[in-house]
């Protein structure tokens, strides 16, 4: 049984590209939500300053995205949306930190390439643009014999394990952790499964974040704490023009990763000192 259903489902792959290869350009736009639950101890706050703090969480929780895509490669750059009255200094780059991990790093420009496998990530940090390029990694996906729809488009459930780049299943926000607390640890080397749908009406093999690698484009991800869903898509008969981003400071993922939390700690030692200078960048 479950052979045949492996059978049936190849049949409808290889049948679905065949009569859609026309729809390998384009434009999809995604809506980021994050699942944020907000711990504030046994702090006296007001019923009314709770309700504010989490209104601020919701919105920065929930992010519009565009994936510009062609059959080679895909550009993923946030939306722009009004800026937000978040302070000065520190509290702007922990709020700044905070979008950061909510959007899993997806901020900047996020360029993908099918073709070497490669990827180029333009971001912000602190003041300072880094230009991330590195290899793509390989995701294993496993396509089962679901299928649903969303919109126009049926879509095929795949599914894969990844080390978690959203935030923690147990995260709080106002929780306090030790540096090198159990906890802290089991967090950073936390393992999800991530859900993934994907239709083969457009058979280009990207999606949004760094999600990709499958037979269609992706139109919804479940990732622990997040979920991306698309909510519009704009094909063009003429081949989209996607060019990489190229300013920035060069660096791989693993360096720009060890930099973050180096920049991270600095921030937060700062503050726990009270004083009130921001990150700053000495070479």
């Amino acid at each position: 049984m479950k052979c045949l259903k492996e059978i049936i489902v190849l049949f409808i792959l290889l049948f679905s590209v065949s009569i859609s290869a026309q729809n390998t350009n384009g434009k999809a736009y995604y809506v980021l939500q994050n699942s944020v639950k907000i711990n504030l101890g046994n702090r006296q706050i007001p019923e009314a300053q709770k309700a504010m703090i989490q209104e601020r969480i919701n919105n920065m929780s929930t992010n519009n995205f565009i994936l510009s895509f062609n059959k080679n490669s895909s550009i993923y750059v946030e939306e722009e949306k009004l800026a937000q009255d978040q302070g000065n200094g520190i509290k702007a780059q922990r709020m700044g930190m905070l979008r950061m991990i909510l959007n899993q790093g997806s901020n900047g420009k996020l360029y993908k390439n099918n073709t070497n496998n490669t990827y180029k990530h333009q971001v912000d940090l602190y003041g300072k643009t880094f230009l991330i390029q590195d290899s793509l990694q390989t995701i294993d996906w496993k396509i089962t014999d679901d299928i649903k729809t969303i919109g126009k488009h049926t879509c095929f459930k795949a599914t894969a394990i990844v080390k978690n780049k959203g935030l923690p299943a147990n995260f709080r926000l106002g929780e306090q952790r030790a540096e090198n607390s159990k906890e802290e640890i089991k967090i950073k080397e936390e393992i999800i499964i991530v859900t993934a749908w994907f239709t083969l009406d457009i058979p280009v093999s990207q999606g949004p974040a760094m999600y990709c690698g499958l037979p269609g484009l992706i139109l919804e991800v479940n990732a622990g704490n997040t979920t991306i869903l698309c909510s519009k898509i704009a094909l063009n008969t003429k081949e989209e023009t996607i060019n990489p981003p190229k300013k920035g400071k060069k660096i791989t993922q693993e360096k720009y990763d060890i930099l973050v939390k180096k920049k991270a700690k600095e921030l937060r030692e700062n503050f726990q000192r009270g004083r009130g200078d921001i990150v700053r960048w000495r070479n």
